[in-house]
């Protein structure tokens, strides 16, 4: 839900006529509520709901460490010589101290292993609005892509806009009195969703104002050619898709949402819902356009790698990492201090495979064994 860093001028879009945003608007954006009324076109999920508020305490809690290694997951992770796993990370962001007290959620992981055993190995996550986009960088594989719970803690608690889903949710809304605005919502969810290798050239951002669908983005701000010479038939496919399945059938009347387009072009899928307003990235359009534009959707796509040098400028560059990690990078670029980063993880890893080991050869010759 959150916006990116730097897409819009601030100062711009606060004196845009937006309609006005509620409460209720927000909470019709979170994918449990409308989960269930579009599941036939949207990609198979489970809702863990409601999560424990310990686990929500976890993910406020400053650093970036993860739970408390338990059986569940033991049993479950198997290390292959050509994947990097981790389970913990190194001792440069976490104390021994801090060490003894590591939270645990061995009902919460069981409930995550039996949704990714289900999905065929592998899902990834997001909370009631947001997915961790802005911490992909901190995934081996650069992606969301989760095939046990500690990939899921690591990419949540990593996380700016799940931070922002935390505490925010609600500061763009208008109330009328600021005492009934409220910081937090009653429930928080972990939505897990079943992995598919989608292409992002795919992804489009759709714009609905009065119940009209008026714009289409492409989502991913790269270049791709071939886009330029199938534009028309995956404009037609989405507009169809919409009348089809979306429109009158979302609780708001004004919303954004987040389709794919299959490869072969022959089916549009929903990702998402997101509320109308300056928190949602407008991507090629800016949000003047979106609020004064008539007449049929307009459709926009990167023509060019000129443009799309233009409008990539590094999403979410500035809330990539927790301040504490730009401390620890000692002024390495991204792709170095990600590296470093993973390194540091299965070192520790290795670290606690030994001693456990130690301990384990210590308990059974004080057996006898």
């Amino acid at each position: 839900m959150p916006v990116a860093t730097g897409s819009s001028n601030s100062n711009t879009i606060n004196t845009l006529p937006f309609p006005p945003l509620t409460e209720q608007h927000i909470l019709n954006c979170a994918f449990s509520s409308w989960y269930n009324t579009f599941r036939r076109v949207t990609l198979k999920s489970k809702i863990i709901k409601p999560l424990p508020e310990e686990f929500i305490e976890y993910l406020h809690a400053d650093g970036v460490f993860l739970p408390d290694q338990n059986y569940l997951e033991r049993n479950h992770i198997e290390f292959s010589d050509d994947e990097e796993e981790y389970t913990g990370i190194g001792t440069d962001l976490i104390s021994e101290d801090d060490e003894q007290q590591l939270p645990s959620f061995p009902d919460l992981e069981q409930q995550i292993w039996q949704t990714i055993e289900e999905f065929d190995g592998a899902v990834f996550p997001k909370l009631n609005w947001s997915s961790p986009r802005d911490a992909a960088w901190i995934s081996a594989t650069n992606t969301l892509k989760c095939n046990n719970p500690s990939d899921i803690f690591l990419l949540l608690k990593s996380s700016d806009f799940v931070a922002h889903d935390l505490d925010h949710a609600f500061e763009d809304c208008n109330y009328e009195e600021e005492s009934l605005r409220r910081q937090r919502p009653d429930v928080f969810e972990l939505v897990l969703r079943k992995w598919y290798d989608v292409a992002p050239s795919m992804e489009f951002r759709c714009f609905v104002r009065n119940e009209e669908l008026v714009a289409i983005s492409q989502r991913d701000v790269n270049y791709y050619p071939f886009l330029i010479d199938v534009q028309e038939d995956i404009e037609t496919k989405i507009i169809q898709f919409f009348n089809t399945n979306i429109q009158n059938k979302f609780f708001n009347r004004d919303y954004v949402f987040d389709a794919y387009v299959t490869r072969n072009r022959e089916r549009v899928w929903l990702i998402d819902f997101n509320p109308f307003g300056p928190m949602t990235d407008s991507l090629l359009f800016t949000w003047e356009e979106i609020l004064t534009a008539t007449g049929p959707p307009i459709f926009r796509i990167i023509t060019s790698q000129s443009q799309a040098h233009q409008s990539r400028s590094q999403p979410f560059v500035t809330n990539r990492f927790p301040r504490e990690m730009f401390d620890f990078s000692q002024g390495q670029t991204v792709v170095e201090f990600a590296e470093r980063f993973q390194r540091e993880l299965m070192i520790e890893e290795n670290s606690d495979n030994d001693e456990n080991q130690d301990n384990n050869y210590s308990a059974s010759a004080g057996n006898g064994a």
